[in-house]
C-alpha cells in the first residue's frame, strides 16, 4: 500500500522560480521521498500564487488484515474515482482503520513539518512566514503508486469551551487613562507585547510559544523590579539572576509595592508561582536538552499563570485597575500577610 501527505507552503513559491522542484530521500522518522516543487502531482491548482506544493510518498504494508481489506475495497470501489469509499464501512472497523492508516501518515507529516523549515534555513531564506507555514492539507492512499484515491482528514469531533469573552465597557475612566498613556508615550507594557505574541502560537508552534512565553513572565518581573528600584535595573540586565522562584517568593516582597491587594502577602500564590516553574523548568530542558513542547492544555495553562503574573506586576506599578483581570482563582488561592 502506498501513502501520500500532500500540502502547500506558504510563501515558498516565491523562492522556486528557477527550479522545477526538489526531491528528497529519507530514512528517518520513515523512509519515504519528500518533493518540494511548483505544481501539485494531480494538476490541481495551487491556492496561494506565491505557494509551493509539498508531498510526501511511502509504502507499507497494514498489518490489520481486516483493515487492509476494506481499505483495498475502498479503493476500488470508489464512486468518482477521486475519493476512496468508506461509506459503507461499519463503525467497528472504521475505528480500526484511521489508526491503521495514521501510522503512515502521521510521520509523513512530521517529515514534512520537519524537512520545509531546514531546507529554508539550508538555502539561507532568512524571510518567510513564522507561523502557519503549512495550508491545504489532503491525504491519498494508493495500491500501485499510480493511481491515487483521497481520504479525508478528520478523525473526530472535539468540543472546547472558551471562556467569556470579556467585553469592553465604555467609561471617562477608560478613556482618560488611554489619552494620559498615550501622551505621555507609554506604550503597552513589553511582557503583555510577549505573552500576546505566545498565545497566538501555543497551537501552531508550541515551542515558540513557551520560550516566548516565560520571556515574557521574566520581562515582566524584571520591568517591575527596574522601575520600584531603579538601581537594580543594571544589575537585572547585566548578571545572571536568581531562580525566578526565589525572585518571586523571596526578593519581590523585600520591595515597596506601589499597590497591593489588601489582605494578602505581596509574593504571588504558592500555586501560581508551580506553575510557573513548571514553565521554566519546561523551557530549559526544552532549549537545553530537546525536550518536545507540553501538550495543548498544559501549555495553556502555563501561559495563563504568566498572564496573571502580568497582572499582578501592573498592580503592583500601581495600575489599581487590573484588579478585576485576576482570576478569582488566584485571589482565592493568595495567602494573607
Amino acid at each position: 500500500m502506498f501513502f501520500r501527505h500532500s500540502c502547500e507552503i506558504v510563501g515558498l513559491g516565491e523562492n522556486l522560480k528557477q527550479t522545477t522542484g526538489l526531491d528528497f530521500n529519507f530514512k528517518s522518522p520513515i523512509e519515504a521521498s519528500l518533493h518540494v516543487g511548483n505544481k501539485h502531482p494531480d494538476g490541481r491548482q495551487l491556492s496561494g500564487a506565491s505557494n509551493a506544493a509539498c508531498f510526501a510518498t511511502t509504502a507499507g504494508d497494514i498489518s490489520d488484515s481486516s483493515s487492509a481489506e476494506v481499505i483495498r475495497s475502498a479503493l476500488s470501489s470508489s464512486v468518482d474515482g477521486k475519493w476512496a469509499n468508506f461509506g459503507g464501512t461499519a463503525a467497528n472497523l472504521s475505528s480500526a482503520i484511521w489508526p491503521a492508516v495514521d501510522h503512515f501518515f502521521g510521520p509523513l507529516r512530521q517529515l514534512v513539518e520537519s524537512a520545509v523549515p531546514i531546507l529554508r534555513w539550508r538555502c539561507g531564506l532568512a524571510q518567510g512566514p513564522a507561523t502557519d507555514l503549512f495550508c491545504n492539507h489532503h491525504q491519498y492512499l494508493s495500491e500501485d503508486g499510480e493511481v491515487w484515491f483521497e481520504v479525508s482528514m478528520l478523525r473526530g469531533l472535539q468540543i472546547v469551551f472558551f471562556p467569556p469573552i470579556r467585553q469592553v465597557k465604555a467609561s471617562s475612566e477608560i478613556e482618560n487613562d488611554v489619552v494620559e498613556f498615550v501622551n505621555n508615550g507609554n506604550e503597552e507594557p513589553l511582557g503583555h507585547q510577549l505573552l500576546r505574541e505566545a498565545w497566538s502560537q501555543r497551537g501552531s508552534h508550541p515551542r515558540s510559544a513557551l520560550v516566548i512565553g516565560v520571556a515574557a513572565a521574566e520581562v515582566g518581573l524584571k520591568k517591575l523590579i527596574g522601575a520600584l528600584v531603579p538601581e537594580a535595573e543594571w544589575l537585572l540586565d547585566e548578571i545572571q539572576t536568581p531562580p525566578f522562584s526565589k525572585m518571586l517568593r523571596k526578593y519581590l516582597p523585600s520591595l515597596k509595592v506601589k499597590a497591593h491587594f489588601q489582605g494578602k502577602s505581596i509574593a504571588p500564590p504558592n500555586k501560581l508561582i508551580a506553575k510557573l516553574d513548571r514553565a521554566v523548568e519546561h523551557r530549559n530542558k526544552m532549549v537545553h536538552a530537546g525536550k518536545a513542547p507540553p501538550p495543548g492544555g498544559e501549555l495553556e495553562e502555563m501561559l495563563k499563570a504568566v498572564e496573571e503574573l502580568l497582572w499582578i506586576c501592573d498592580a503592583y506599578s500601581g495600575h489599581r485597575w487590573v484588579a478585576g483581570y485576576i482570576s478569582s482563582d488566584t485571589i482565592a488561592d493568595w495567602g494573607s500577610e
